[in-house]
């Protein structure tokens, strides 16, 4: 909505600048030619964000069409918000079942990605028609999920249940290259198939038990009924 309404206010405004005609007063035209210059930036940095929004959105629903090909045993939450206490994030995907309860997160870049484990940002190298290149800094998501891991592993704690929780890196998109340093524990997935091999063999280093399972899910659907 607020796209909608930053895209029609600059053709407004410069309607009633011309009309009344506001050009006549040197004051009060370069102020509404400032608000129309003002509004425009705006629509285009929301406009930016939109796209970005939207990809990921895509992604993720994309994602949760190949999850339910895994088949029964598992529970998923999508965009699960989670808090304890300062610290607070928003889980893409939570996969439960016996075997792990994995974290993945999901992204829908495209282009070159450049990283490594331990720096603050990536890079994401783009290249269109005619050889433009642009390059687009992103926040690293493997930090972003080891911080997600960690809120999430405080409040399971908090709730008496102490259980492992691993964390998966997946790019759906299918024009991405990835050019990146990480450890060999950071389980990385670049196309449907690997994501779901990965889900239907992987098993952490410690296992759910039945109690501790039931548990976990408990903790996990009141957290999602809040949200």
């Amino acid at each position: 909505m607020l796209q909608v309404i930053l895209g029609v206010l600059p053709v407004i405004l410069l309607l009633i600048y011309i009309s009344l005609p506001l050009y006549d007063n040197m004051v009060l035209g370069y102020v509404f030619i400032g608000v129309m210059v003002i509004t425009a930036a705006f629509n285009i940095t929301i406009s930016k964000r939109y796209n970005v929004l939207l990809s990921g959105f895509k992604g993720e629903k994309s994602v949760l069409k190949s999850i339910k090909k895994l088949g029964d045993g598992y529970t998923v939450f999508s965009n699960l918000p989670i808090r304890y206490k300062k610290n607070r994030s928003e889980i893409d995907l939570l996969i439960v079942c016996e075997r792990y309860i994995m974290i993945v997160e999901v992204k829908n870049h495209s282009g070159y990605i450049y990283g490594t484990h331990k720096a603050k940002s990536w890079t994401q190298r783009k290249i269109y028609k005619h050889g433009k290149t642009v390059e687009i800094q992103m926040e690293n998501p493997v930090k972003q999920i080891r911080r997600q891991r960690d809120i999430l592993k405080s409040i399971l704690l908090s709730n008496g249940v102490d259980a492992w929780v691993d964390t998966t890196l997946y790019f759906s998109s299918p024009s991405v290259h990835l050019y990146l340093d990480l450890f060999d524990s950071d389980n990385l997935c670049s196309s449907e198939n690997e994501l779901l091999k990965l889900l239907r063999t992987y098993k952490s280093p410690k296992p759910l038990d039945a109690k501790t399972l039931e548990n976990v899910k408990k903790v996990l659907k009141e957290i999602s009924m809040d949200k």
